[in-house]
C-alpha cells in the first residue's frame, strides 16, 4: 500500500508541475524573449475570517487563518517579466463569515498590481473592508524584507514579528 501512495504523489507533482508549465490562456510560457514569468500565488489575510480560497486571473490559490499567510506555493499566475503601468489582476476570494458557516464569495476586478523591479511571487493582501493589495515578491510574507507587514491580531500579544 505504501508503492500506492507514493505512485499517487509522484502523478500529482507531475500534475501540478505540468499544469505550472502550460498556460490557461493558451499563450506559451516559453517566451522567446522571456517577457513573461509563470508565477506562484500565495494569500496573506490580515483579517479576523478564515479565507477559504481566491483566485488569481483565475488561477486558485491557497486558504489562510485569520491574521495568517500561506507561502506562494500554488501554481500560477502569467505576469510580465517586467513591471508596467496599469497592471492589474482581477481576484476573487471566499472569506467564511458566521463561524465558518457560510461562504461569502467576492469578486474584485481590475486590482492594481504594486510596482516590482523583479519577477518573484505574487502575494495577494486581503483587509478589512474588502481591500485588496497584491505585490510580486522573493520574500515570503513573513520576512521583514516582505512589501507589506505580516498581518498582527490585535487580540494577541507577542513578543517581534508575528508567525
Amino acid at each position: 500500500m505504501p508503492r500506492l501512495h507514493h505512485l499517487i504523489a509522484v502523478c500529482l507533482v507531475s500534475t501540478l508541475l505540468a499544469a505550472c508549465a502550460s498556460n490557461s490562456g493558451g499563450l506559451s510560457t516559453r517566451d522567446a524573449d522571456k517577457a513573461y514569468i509563470n508565477a506562484s500565488i500565495g494569500p496573506v489575510n490580515h483579517t479576523s475570517q478564515f479565507l477559504y480560497g481566491f483566485t488569481v486571473n483565475g488561477q486558485f490559490g491557497a486558504n489562510a487563518r485569520a491574521y495568517g499567510a500561506d507561502i506562494a506555493s500554488t501554481c500560477c499566475v502569467r505576469l510580465p517579466r517586467v513591471w508596467r503601468p496599469g497592471l492589474t489582476v482581477d481576484i476573487q476570494y471566499d472569506l467564511l463569515i458566521n463561524d465558518g458557516k457560510d461562504d461569502n464569495w467576492k469578486t474584485k476586478k481590475g486590482v492594481p498590481v504594486e510596482p516590482y523591479t523583479e519577477p518573484g511571487s505574487v502575494y495577494v493582501h486581503f483587509f478589512p473592508d474588502d481591500q485588496i493589495r497584491v505585490v510580486v515578491t522573493n520574500w515570503a510574507p513573513n520576512a521583514a524584507e516582505h512589501p507589506i507587514p505580516f498581518p498582527v491580531n490585535p487580540n494577541k500579544k507577542r513578543g517581534g514579528r508575528s508567525q
